[in-house]
């Protein structure tokens, strides 16, 4: 049960990446912060799903 839940993160935090504009030159401080943080939370929830799910 655990590893569904992490599994629903990972794809909550995909939705949430995916809902903001790709990189621009124009972009200001926050966004490219929101964008690295929540590139950030997609890799540590990916490498804390790793091994979890039973075959």
């Amino acid at each position: 049960m655990l590893s569904s839940g992490r599994m629903q993160s990972i794809d909550e935090a995909e939705y949430l990446l995916d809902q903001i504009p790709p990189p621009s030159e124009g972009d200001d401080e926050l966004a490219k912060k929101l964008r690295s943080r929540l590139q950030e939370l997609l890799t540590n929830l990916r490498a804390g799903a790793e091994g979890t799910a039973s075959g």
